[in-house]
């Protein structure tokens, strides 16, 4: 694998990069940066119907973003050299007619892409055939056992899931994308982490992300006490054994993702606007964490272009909105919390102006 999984794709500190790059344009008083990466929808619509999925009351609608409305934002995206495009879901990406096109176009213009993705559709859509083009591919691997994988998904797709790592890697050799895979547990799963681990690394994945069902929603779901204890146990197991590498798998931080901040007045994130969503509706957020909530709404696509709501006095105001949540200590599951304790850190520990002697 060309990274460390924990090292490097997982490490917090990678918000240096763009922190660094735009620090002192920011302590001037510059807030109106492009987005340094956009995760966009671009359909709602999908072939699994995993039972731990949280989008499902989400995406009732089954919306499928416009032609139209999806080239003028990849043309806005190149405009504004955002550095890096995921594509998501919501729905599976896959599905969307172009995309392979679109990952084509952005990699021509310099700018990164990484699709998140069940992986049965990653062949038959034409992306396996540009799979070269992109930085990582990340595949939902749900089980690897038949019958709970299509227990979870309905589908009876693991195979093909599977086998998308080496079709990827004799194609492609050394010119492959780094090809990762995205483990949601579940109560159903928890005796077979073990199994799981050990076919993802047989199957020639380059990491393996293990994360704790999340409540977003609200709606009860997640691993139960008497399954976290179990889970515990069988990491311990693991490590005893010597099976959980850093550079390949999370599996020994699983339960870590929720950590506790400290308090401060600013999200540099979103004041820095470093990142972006666009949902299957045209819908612009500051981040994924933040779909759905009128109040942190900057746009849409079908009205405006991305870069006039990107610039507008309304994300201003949603600015301001995300200040006012974190400042309460109100955020959570959100990737920006992390990476705002890092930048607060560094911006305390600061001059008060630039000195030109060291």
């Amino acid at each position: 694998m060309k990274y460390s999984l924990c090292n490097d794709f997982l490490n917090s500190q990678k918000v240096l990069y763009p922190f660094g790059e735009y620090l002192s344009d920011y302590r001037s008083g510059k807030h109106d940066f492009a987005p340094w990466s956009v995760e966009i929808h671009p359909t709602a619509r999908c072939n699994h119907n995993c039972i731990h999925c949280s989008y499902k009351e989400r995406n009732e609608s089954r919306c499928h973003m416009d032609k139209g409305v999806f080239d003028k934002l990849i043309d806005s995206l190149i405009a504004m050299k955002v550095k890096g495009v995921y594509f998501s879901g919501g729905g599976e990406p896959c599905i969307y007619e172009g995309l392979a096109d679109s990952v084509v176009k952005l990699y021509e213009n310099g700018v990164e892409s990484a699709l998140v993705s069940n992986g049965s559709l990653i062949e038959s859509s034409g992306v396996l055939d540009v799979a070269d083009h992109f930085n990582y591919i990340a595949l939902s691997v749900p089980s690897c056992t038949e019958d709970l994988f299509k227990k979870i998904t309905g589908t009876t797709n693991m195979s093909k899931v599977l086998a998308i790592p080496s079709k990827i890697k004799e194609r492609f050799g050394d010119k492959s994308p780094v090809i990762g895979s995205r483990v949601v547990v579940t109560n159903l799963i928890v005796d077979e982490v073990p199994h799981i681990l050990e076919t993802i690394k047989e199957r020639e994945f380059d990491y393996a992300i293990f994360k704790i069902v999340r409540d977003y929603e609200d709606r009860g779901l997640g691993v139960s006490d008497d399954k976290a204890k179990e889970l515990e146990d069988v990491i311990r197991n693991l490590l005893q054994e010597g099976k959980i590498d850093h550079n390949f798998t999370n599996l020994d931080t699983v339960f870590q993702y929720r950590k506790p901040y400290t308090r401060s007045p600013i999200c540099h994130i979103n004041q820095m606007g470093l990142l972006a969503a666009v949902t299957p509706e045209g819908d612009v957020y500051p981040n994924i964490s933040e779909i759905g909530k009128e109040e942190f709404l900057v746009g849409n696509l079908y009205k405006n272009s991305f870069e006039e709501i990107w610039n507008s006095k309304r994300h201003d105001e949603v600015k301001e909105a995300s200040n006012k949540r974190w400042s309460c200590g109100d955020c959570k599951n959100c990737r920006a919390i992390s990476y705002n304790m890092i930048m607060e850190e560094i911006l305390t520990k600061l001059p008060i102006q630039m000195d030109p002697f060291i």
